[in-house]
């Protein structure tokens, strides 16, 4: 049986805070047709801009993902896109009627659950997946990103903190709908108690609390529980982070992928490498860029 695409039954909403802005947003998303990807809505913006989740509207890596399309920007999406990309979901509209979606509690459960319970459905439309049978790596400094063929999709995340509280954390995964809310969606952004004024002076994290991500400190965990969700929890939220710009490439993935130290400017150039090497043409008309993003360490 040939795969097919797939698109959410009914509308389905979720508001809340953007995490680097503050701001108040809500997210609808709806149905699309087959072989119309995933796009972004700014619903507040003169003209209702669009923008389709592909690499080649990649505007910035700075602690999130952003894409654009003009002066429209929606930033931080990568949470978003991990949970639509779990679901095996092809085809969605999303209106955000700010610059950022919800930052929810720092993980993806609450964008998995609100698909969800809008209903998977499937398209008479066939599915193309890429399966490359050729190994892949991808090395910038200390971050090394490899393809290795596969039957299925599996995420290796391997972090690497020189901090009591972190260390070495490796997670390696198969990203299946149940596997994936269970072991990784729950899974929480974080950063160091020391580099919250500094995100705040560059006008990032506005949104930031003890609520919506783990805070880590020199001897302990900030956050009201005091407590991590799971015991890797920063490699399980690198693995979500990854997935969801792995959905930028513009197809679904069959292989395996392990990310040591990865970050978003790192998963893109990555992404970027597997497309030149693996797709004879992208889903997106805009050809795809050549800028190098690396620059990130988040």
């Amino acid at each position: 049986m040939h795969p097919v695409q797939h698109t959410i039954a009914r509308d389905a909403d979720y508001k809340g805070i953007g995490l680097h802005t503050g701001n108040l947003c809500k997210l609808i998303f709806k149905p699309a047709a087959p072989n119309s990807g995933v796009v972004f809505i700014r619903t507040d913006l003169p003209g209702r801009p669009s923008m389709k989740a592909h690499y080649s509207n990649v505007q910035g890596v700075i602690r999130g993902t952003t894409i654009g399309n003009g002066d429209a920007r929606v930033h931080t999406i990568e949470h978003v896109l991990s949970a639509v990309y779990a679901l095996g979901i092809n085809n969605l509209i999303i209106e955000v009627n700010a610059n950022e979606p919800p930052v929810a509690d720092g993980s993806s459960q609450w964008f998995y659950d609100t698909l969800k319970e809008a209903g998977i459905v499937a398209q008479e439309a066939p599915l193309v997946i890429l399966q490359p049978q050729e190994r892949l790596d991808y090395k910038q400094g200390e971050t090394e990103i490899t393809f290795e063929p596969a039957n299925e999709l599996r995420i290796t995340s391997i972090v690497m903190f020189q901090h009591p509280l972190i260390g070495r954390q490796e997670v390696s995964l198969s990203i299946q709908p149940e596997i994936y809310r269970h072991e990784i969606a729950p899974a929480r952004t974080f950063c160091f108690d020391y580099e919250v004024e500094a995100l705040k002076k560059q006008g990032l994290a506005r949104g930031g609390s003890l609520d919506n991500a783990v805070v880590i400190g020199l001897d302990r965990i900030h956050n009201k529980e005091k407590k991590l969700r799971f015991p890797d929890e920063f490699a399980r939220h690198k693995a979500l982070d990854l997935l969801g710009d792995l959905f930028l490439l513009g197809a679904p993935l069959k292989g395996h992928i392990t990310a040591l130290r990865p970050g978003h400017g790192h998963n893109i150039n990555f992404v970027k490498m597997m497309a030149e090497r693996f797709m004879k043409t992208t889903s997106s008309s805009t050809p795809p860029e050549r800028t190098s993003y690396v620059t990130d360490h988040s």
